[in-house]
């Protein structure tokens, strides 16, 4: 249960962040992809630790 909340929180502040770069600074889309991937890699990862 510990790595599910884990995996949520991360996952949730990697959206929050990529929303916001991308809402702020349109031009920054790229960087907004980068915490989006990042989002997706955190979310495999914890699934195969876990």
């Amino acid at each position: 249960m510990g790595t599910d909340l884990t995996a949520i929180l991360i996952s949730s502040v990697f959206l929050g962040v990529g929303s916001v770069v991308a809402k702020f600074f349109p031009e920054a889309s790229l960087m907004a992809g980068v915490f989006l991937v990042g989002l997706a890699l955190v979310n495999i990862t914890l699934y195969f630790v876990s």
